[in-house]
């Protein structure tokens, strides 16, 4: 079985590091019609066995271990753990799988569970694909894809990586941007959104209305609760949350 690179299930992201996409991604997975970065949690939706209550609890507990001074672990959802299968711990092997998928070719080691996503026809189950702006565009590789672009990354990222050592700041810094020309765009993600949780949460609204993702009213009050654990977490100090 092939994976299907003219899906319309898939959505593509593309946001430089450090500039909370993951974030994103992760509300946007609370619905019953999107799946979360990782194989076997995908695979487990897939089978009725990972809920909305279920996805609350793997991001309550995760987000206790991570550190921003320690580098950020994504919550272990991170861009190429739902395109391999758990098993695979070679970063060489996953390196080639995902320069494959990239590519726009194929590759036995892509996960079956994302090659079932990519193959339905319903629309029933969408999926995410991260791009940092670096490299090719992957939009050219998805036709049929929605893409989510992100703007005024700069001074976000630059809140989130002052703890990182030096050298990994710089790298990282490289990669911002305040807008990008890209032709196919569906919707532009203001990252300074970010200091308000009330337009986080608007923004978060408007993707789902566009993806026609199911349950907002179900998922908005703990996407709220997330909100804070999350923004408390990445920047030190909190920075000044405003509602309106």
């Amino acid at each position: 079985m092939n994976f299907n690179y003219n899906t319309p299930n898939i959505v593509i992201f593309k946001y430089p590091r450090y500039a909370g996409g993951k974030f994103v991604i992760n509300c946007l997975g609370l619905s019953d019609n999107m799946v979360f970065q990782k194989q076997s949690l995908a695979q487990a939706q897939i089978d009725g066995k990972f809920s909305f209550e279920d996805k609350k609890e793997y991001i309550l507990e995760h987000i206790e271990w991570e550190d921003c001074a320690g580098g950020w672990a994504d919550l272990r959802l991170g861009c190429t753990e739902l395109f391999v299968n758990d098993n695979i711990t070679s970063n060489s092997e996953v390196d080639e799988i995902m320069t494959s998928v990239n590519m726009n070719k194929q590759h036995s080691g892509i996960s079956d569970t994302v090659k079932n996503l990519s193959r339905q026809d319903d629309r029933h189950l969408l999926f995410p694909i991260v791009t940092h702006g670096e490299g090719i565009t992957q939009a050219d590789s998805y036709p049929n894809a929605k893409i989510i672009q992100w703007k005024n990354t700069t001074e976000f990222v630059h809140k989130r990586t002052k703890l990182l050592p030096s050298s990994m700041m710089r790298q990282e810094r490289k990669m911002t941007w305040n807008t990008l020309d890209d032709e196919r765009v569906d919707f532009s993600w203001d990252t300074e959104w970010y200091d308000n949780m009330t337009q986080t949460l608007d923004g978060i609204n408007s993707l789902y209305n566009l993806l026609n993702l199911e349950g907002w009213e179900k998922v908005r009050p703990f996407i709220e609760e997330y909100y804070y654990l999350w923004i408390e977490k990445i920047v030190t100090p909190k920075p000044d949350i405003r509602y309106r």
